[in-house]
């Protein structure tokens, strides 16, 4: 990528009463976005496609933060956590691996031309229900590349059932409804099964980390980490906002504690597409 301008860019340029407007493109393995700066839609042609730029749904916090020594300069940003954007990209952690370019148009003739200013790898970031708010690292700067991308654990980095660890937990998914659990005894923060549904045929602890997901009743959409499974009894991360199970339908499967041997290969035989470093000596053996 070249920082330069075309002629009829630079000439405008030199003209008074420049109205510009910052055009943003997030690029991630699955799926693109087009921001603008301005208030209204703008139209880029972007590798011949004729491109729609929609306004920010957020803001930077400092803006670009520029230095003349080894350090790296980066975007801070906070963007909306909205419904039909980064729930997929969460998920997956294809937000991980993204990157962010952002350059200079003309907001009257954006086809004149592009001014680009900043290239960067999206960094370390949080999320909650409203936004999604962290920092973009340049690329440009030789400094700015990030050596390892992950940190070397023991343990798989990714999540149960994502793109990069590839496992399709439907496979491992049960289903039911108000039948298979005890109603009385079941509450928001405990579900209590039938004697027998879960402990038939799974062992205890099977279920630890897995996921409950609520797809009728009160409680419909939300979804648990089970924080642990004793018997035909789970325990959940936090409680169901309703306290009510006159009407229940739910989907489970179980979860991955990220060991290659007694997870990925024995239960899931997925070694491939393990993601940790289990024989990395710990400190006693190595010295």
């Amino acid at each position: 990528m070249t920082r330069s301008v075309n002629s009829a860019f630079f000439t405008r340029m030199q003209g008074g009463g420049l109205g510009m407007a910052l055009v943003i493109d997030l690029e991630t393995r699955g799926k693109n976005f087009h921001w603008t700066s301005a208030n209204n839609e703008i139209f880029y042609t972007l590798s011949s496609d004729l491109t729609k730029y929609d306004p920010f749904p957020g803001q930077t916090l400092n803006g670009l933060r520029q230095t003349n020594d080894l350090s790296v300069s980066v975007i801070d940003f906070v963007v909306a956590n909205t419904g039909d954007l980064f729930p997929e990209l969460l998920e997956t952690k294809d937000l991980d691996f993204a990157t962010l370019k952002i350059g200079r148009v003309f907001t009257d003739t954006p086809d004149l031309g592009r001014m680009e200013i900043f290239q960067g790898r999206i960094g370390d970031y949080t999320y909650d229900r409203n936004a999604i708010a962290g920092s973009v690292r340049n690329q440009w700067n030789s400094a700015g590349l990030r050596f390892p991308y992950l940190n070397y654990q023991d343990k798989c980095s990714w999540r149960f059932g994502s793109t990069g660890c590839g496992f399709d937990t439907t496979s491992v998914t049960l289903t039911g409804d108000v039948s298979s659990i005890i109603v009385g005894s079941t509450t928001q923060i405990a579900i209590r099964f039938q004697d027998g549904t879960i402990s038939n045929s799974y062992a205890n602890n099977r279920f630890d980390f897995g996921r409950i997901t609520i797809v009728d009743g009160p409680n419909s959409g939300h979804i648990r980490t089970i924080r642990s499974h004793s018997g035909d009894m789970f325990l959940l991360s936090h409680e169901l906002p309703v306290n009510s199970f006159s009407t229940f339908g739910f989907s489970i499967f179980p979860g991955c504690r990220k060991r290659k041997t007694e997870d990925c290969t024995s239960l899931y035989d997925n070694a491939a597409n393990f993601m940790g470093f289990p024989w990395i000596p710990i400190q006693e053996d190595a010295f």
